[in-house]
């Protein structure tokens, strides 16, 4: 779709927000070890039609959850998946500007306002 947006991905079954976060991170970040997962406030609602497995989900289903978490990666070697084509380290305002979805502007200033007041909360595994 070669748009900018953070890493992300749906949950497999039986799996929590948190899981499905710490699972999509490792396999799309390349991560060998477990890093700080911080729940963020921000959610969002994704039409269901824009999923190309739409049709395996249960009838009914036309909006699917997003749910927003941050990771801290300092000193963490990163090698991004086949499902990206290029990675950018950048500023809060170069970020918000290239990111193509909403949520994900949401997410980062959520991210950016809480760095700035030092109120990350507390970190999930």
């Amino acid at each position: 779709m070669n748009v900018w947006q953070a890493v992300a991905g749906g949950g497999e079954v039986g799996e929590t927000p948190q899981q499905a976060a710490v699972r999509e991170a490792r396999e799309e970040l390349g991560l060998a070890r477990p890093v700080p997962l911080y729940p963020l406030q921000t959610t969002a609602s994704i039409p269901a039609r824009f999923f190309a497995d739409r049709g395996s989900w249960p009838a009914g289903t036309y909006v699917v959850p997003e749910h927003s978490f941050a990771i801290d990666l300092t000193d963490v070697e990163t090698k991004t998946s086949q499902e990206h084509t290029d990675v950018q380290w950048l500023g809060w305002e170069a970020a918000v500007k290239i990111l193509r979805f909403d949520s994900n502007r949401t997410a980062l200033g959520e991210l950016h306002e809480r760095l700035l007041a030092d109120d990350l909360p507390q970190p999930v595994e």
